[in-house]
Order: structure tokens, then sequence, then C-alpha cells
């Protein structure tokens, strides 16, 4: 019975750890990058904007560990979504996936950079668009434009533009604020998101540093497109009407940017 003790002690280890939360510790992944994990976990693999790592421990303890792993960024949101920031690796955790088996294994989802740099914390003006990546891009542009709120162009004319008006106001007021524009041109579609930055962001451009006000993101069938610019404008005079964003070169010399144009009427 003496000799059965130290075995059975080892074993109520051993069930211990498979089944119940325990730490998080450090791991490295294949570039070298260390995350917060569950105990125990071991890299496995990592895709665009995700990575994974198994354990031979229950899926019960890796999700509750993973939680706590996840908290251990700094909590961000901004448009709808919650994000915990990894200053050292630069990048915003978004979630994690746990899949049971043998082993295990939890998916750590994330962003590059902060996701919400430069963004408003007012809830007054910072409403919960969602990401642009999760945005529905087979919408009908009627729904897309009165049930969502969405400036839509179809064929280069505007169906709701007094949605863009609403913003081109609050812009102009300093109010900061977000609009997201369908344009649908011969079939083909695409989301551009133009946002004003409560907190400027800055930009190099040769040896020239400036602060940039704008967020711009464009999504098509390829994918998103991030940029930054210095200034907003349209032109309301003009048939149809342009609105362009700018940026400064290295020279300081402002280049245009068309996002958009549209017809009224």
């Amino acid at each position: 019975m003496k000799r059965l003790k130290p075995v059975l002690l080892v074993l109520a280890v051993l069930i211990a750890l498979y089944f119940m939360p325990f730490i998080t510790v450090e791991q490295s992944d294949g570039a070298g990058r260390r995350w917060r994990v569950p105990f125990g976990a071991f890299y496995a693999a990592e895709e665009d904007g995700s990575v994974t790592f198994r354990s031979y421990r229950s899926a019960y303890a890796l999700r509750r560990d993973s939680e706590n792993a996840l908290h251990s960024g700094e909590e961000i949101k901004c448009v709808g979504n919650t994000y915990y920031y990894l200053e050292d690796k630069d990048v915003s955790l978004k979630g994690y996936t746990v899949e049971g088996g043998f082993p295990a294994s939890v998916t750590y989802q994330y962003e590059s950079g902060n996701a919400c740099k430069g963004w408003t914390f007012d809830d007054e003006v910072a409403w919960e668009a969602g990401a642009l990546a999760d945005a529905d891009m087979t919408i009908d542009p009627v729904k897309a434009a009165e049930d969502l709120e969405w400036f839509v162009i179809v064929d280069g004319k505007a169906l709701n533009p007094g949605i863009y008006n609403d913003f081109s106001r609050m812009v102009k007021q300093g109010v900061y604020s977000l609009l997201r524009t369908m344009i649908v041109e011969n079939g083909e579609v695409k989301l551009v998101d133009i946002q004003l930055l409560e907190n400027p962001v800055k930009v190099n451009a040769g040896k020239n540093e400036q602060e940039a006000y704008y967020r711009v993101a464009v999504r098509t069938a390829e994918g998103i497109e991030e940029h930054w610019y210095t200034r907003y404008s349209e032109t309301t005079e003009t048939s149809p009407r342009i609105v362009s964003v700018y940026e400064k070169d290295g020279e300081g010399v402002e280049h245009e940017t068309v996002l958009f144009t549209y017809s009224v009427g």
C-alpha cells in the first residue's frame, strides 16, 4: 500500500493538470514571438491572422486559461468590437477558439497593429458599424441604405445622399465619426470606410513626419487596404460630386486620392 501512495499521488497531480485550469506561461511561435498561453501548450502552426498552440490538457482547461491569457493584453474597444492589444508584438487579439482532442488546441485570432488606433472612445459617435472584414458585400443595396444606414452608390447615383451629408456636416464640426460607403458599379461591389480620428496618427513620408487625421479602409473582392491621410474634401459644385483624401510626399507636396464620385437627383 505504501508503494502505491506515490503512484496515486502522481496520478492525482496529472489528472488535476489535465482537467483543471492552472497558470499561463510564455511560449514562442515559429517567428520567435512570445505569446501568453496555457501551461503546457506548445507551438503548432500559424496562418495569416491566427496562431495555434497544442496541449495534452483538456479543452476545458485550455479554454479557461486562454481567457486569462487573452486579458493579459490592454483592452481596447472600437466600432463595436473588443480587442486586447499586445504592444510588444504590435498585434490586437480578437479572440480564441479551442478544439478538443488529444492533443487539444487553442487558436488566437489577431489583427496586426493597434486595431483601435486613433478611434474615439465617445459612445455618442463611436457607433457599432462593425469590422469592415465582417461586412456583408452581398447585401441588397437598398437594404444596406435603409437598414444599415450605409451611404450607397449604384452605377454612379447615390440612393441616400442624406447619409453622406450628415457625415460631412459632422466632419466640418470636428465630430469624430465614421462613414461606410457601398459602391456598386456594373455588378462589382466595393466598400469604403472614411473615419475622422479622435487622435491623429503620425505617419512618415521620407524624412517628414506628419499627422494623419483620416483613416480610410477599402474592401474589394481581393481584400482590404488601409491608409492614413492628412486631409479630406468634397466638391459639391460639380456633377458628379467628388470625395477625396490627401497625403503629402517626402517633399511636402500634397497628392489627391479620389475615393468615389456620385450624382444626386
